[in-house]
């Protein structure tokens, strides 16, 4: 190979590195392009996910918040509904309950007024009325009230008044207040003891309870009394 044809050899390599290298470099640039573009892409795509990842999380908070104002809304009206609800229900007991204990005083005073004037249960006349006389137990507790009492020199007669008469009053008279009378009253157990009970109203059970136990019934006549001692018992 002549010097010239090497020249010429040598020549061309340069130029045919030179165009590689500008390819390469190129290549390199176009690449480094397309990589930024995609980055940026990525950057864009990551920043709007993250948007609608925030805008999202806020939605759910004012959600959530929304959710619990109304429970507590609801809530508070409960309450309030629950304490109207228990006034009425306490206002309307006591109502009740003082209707019904002023109902039991007026029968109570009436029958003690009658028979303080009369003195005479089932036949028997009776020396003295007794109102009301209580027994304590030994705190000083009251343990029980006996609303008439009338008392004779061989005879008592223990009358409880009631507004209404129901029929477990008279077990509740022969069973647990006459034993209480015994146990608390021992100067009059040599006496024979008569029991009754005395109400505006009372129904046929009743009457049936009375005569199965022997106590006697007694219930306002116009300005009087009307007695059904018939089946009077002495205990």
């Amino acid at each position: 190979m002549t010097d010239d044809e090497l020249k010429e050899l040598v020549a061309s390599i340069a130029v045919q590195n030179r165009e590689l290298v500008a390819s390469i470099a190129a290549q390199n640039r176009e690449l480094t392009a397309s990589i930024a573009a995609r980055s940026k892409e990525t950057d864009n795509l990551f920043t709007k996910w993250a948007e609608e990842s925030r805008q999202r999380d806020e939605e759910s908070r004012r959600q959530v918040e929304a959710t619990r104002k109304k429970a507590e809304e609801w809530y508070e009206k409960m309450r309030k509904s629950h304490e109207e609800t228990d006034r009425i229900v306490k206002e309307t007991s006591k109502n009740l309950g003082t209707m019904g204990d002023n109902d039991g005083k007026h029968a109570e005073q009436y029958f003690q007024y009658i028979f303080d004037k009369k003195l005479e249960f089932g036949g028997i006349k009776y020396d003295k009325m007794i109102p009301n006389l209580e027994c304590f137990n030994k705190d000083r507790i009251l343990r029980m009230e006996f609303d008439i009492v009338l008392v004779n020199c061989q005879s008592i007669a223990i009358i409880e008044t009631k507004n209404s008469i129901r029929s477990d009053f008279i077990w509740k008279l022969v069973k647990d207040r006459l034993p209480v009378f015994r146990l608390f009253f021992p100067e009059y157990n040599d006496r024979k003891a008569y029991l009754g009970i005395a109400g505006f109203s009372f129904s046929k059970r009743v009457v049936e309870q009375a005569e199965k136990y022997g106590v006697g019934l007694i219930r306002q006549a116009g300005d009087s009394i009307e007695m059904k001692t018939d089946k009077l018992k002495a205990y």
